[in-house]
This record gives C-alpha cells, structure tokens and sequence, in this order.
C-alpha cells in the first residue's frame, strides 16, 4: 500500500503540479530524524531506505520506499520532529511541498483518513514484521524480511518472478532481519539454492513465492528442521 495506490490520478497529479522538483543523489538524506517537519517529499522515481537509530548509536533499517510514496508527511500533520532518516540508495526525483502547502492539500482533498489509514497500515506491518523475527529462527526472519520488501517494492520482472531491487548491502538486509551478515549471506545462499530467489548485486529476484512462504514457517521441530526443499537446516 502506498500513498498513489490510495488517491485518485488527479489527486496525485495536484500534488506533483504544486511541489517543487528536485532530483537526489544515491546516499542523499532527504529527511533526517530529529528534524523539524518543515515538508514533505513525494517520491516520483528511484528508492529510499527509511533508517531509525536509537539513544544507544544504533541504527535500524525499517523498510523501502519506492515511487508512489510521501515522506515526511506525518511529522508534518502531527508536527512533529522526524522520526526517522530517510536515505537516497540510488538516484531519487522528488516534489517537495512545503508544511503548510501539504495541510492546505490535505484538507482541500479531505485526505485524513487517507493518511491515517496509510499510517495505521504501515505502523502494523512494522510490528507483525518485529513479532515475526523475535521468534522465528534465522532462515525464517530472512524470508519474512524478503516478503515484506516483495510487498512494499517488488514489481514482476520479464521471467514473471517479482524483483526487489534492494539498493542497499547485505548488512542492512541482515539488520532488518536481526541477524549477522554472514548468517544472512548463508541464508541468501541456501534460498537460492532451493530455487527460491537469485540473487544480483543489490538485487534479488523471488521466483517461487510458494517456498518463500514455506521458509518463512518456523521449522524447528526436531533437529533445526528442514530448508524449503526437504534439506536440513545447518
């Protein structure tokens, strides 16, 4: 779900007309966490990491964001400081409209509830995502991470599997899915082994959706249970 998927084309079209564009170089910050909520930024092309850090210097990577998306804007309806740094991981093209233009927006096509259900949308993926990997077992959290990306950026590429291009290293996909890189780089391995993804460089194509569904399961019955083509898990 996205904020296009939710608004009519003409809707969407009010707000690019009435921003500003800008174009955004890969690791451009175009939003930074603690900043005060002074616009917003529809995202026309390109993919943006969304990253969380915390009082102890640590940092997390929430989710992608592709074309389609409004950054920022619940700072700005809320206003409130940035909650979150938003990162360019590869080249970006932006219309920015400033707070107060976003309100008179909002209010002029009477998209509150629009916006609160986007919200309430993604507040709860967030949190099925965390009570997924509190549990599960490593390979599991890896393939609930790539269904979730599969779901929030993924398009069917010409071979009919749906394409994630990630733009971000294995470590940031070991650290979404709570794990060490070199256990997600065995997991990565291991799911394309069993034919459930190939992988590319910043990339990854899901081509069995069925068997990434079955790696998600938590298989831990017996000893460490078993990989989604019947191989045991090391």
């Amino acid at each position: 779900m996205s904020f296009l998927s939710l608004v009519s084309p003409g809707v969407w079209r009010d707000l690019i007309d009435r921003g500003h564009r800008r174009t955004y170089r890969s690791q451009t910050v175009l939003l930074a966490q603690g900043e005060s909520p002074d616009g917003v930024i529809a995202l026309v092309d390109g993919l943006v990491k969304v990253v969380q850090g915390n009082e102890a210097g640590d940092c997390l990577t929430l989710m992608l964001r592709g074309p389609g998306e409004v950054l920022g804007e619940m700072g700005v309806l809320l206003d409130r400081p940035r909650s979150a740094t938003v990162t360019a991981v590869r080249p970006c093209t932006g219309v920015v409209m400033a707070a107060h233009a976003f309100r008179g927006y909002v209010a002029r096509h009477r998209l509150e509830s629009v916006l609160y259900r986007l919200s309430v949308d993604r507040l709860n993926s967030q949190e099925r995502l965390r009570a997924d990997l509190a549990h599960l077992p490593p390979l599991a959290r890896l393939a609930r991470v790539v269904i979730h990306l599969a779901d929030e950026v993924g398009h069917r590429d010409t071979g009919g599997g749906i394409a994630v291009e990630l733009g971000i290293p294995r470590e940031d996909l070991a650290t979404m899915a709570n794990m060490s890189r070199s256990s997600a780089v065995a997991g990565l391995a291991r799911l394309q082994s069993d034919g459930v993804v190939t992988l590319g460089r910043r990339r990854l194509v899901v081509t069995n959706p069925v068997l990434l569904k079955a790696a998600a399961q938590d298989n831990r019955a017996g000893d460490g249970g078993e990989s989604p083509s019947g191989t045991p898990l090391m």
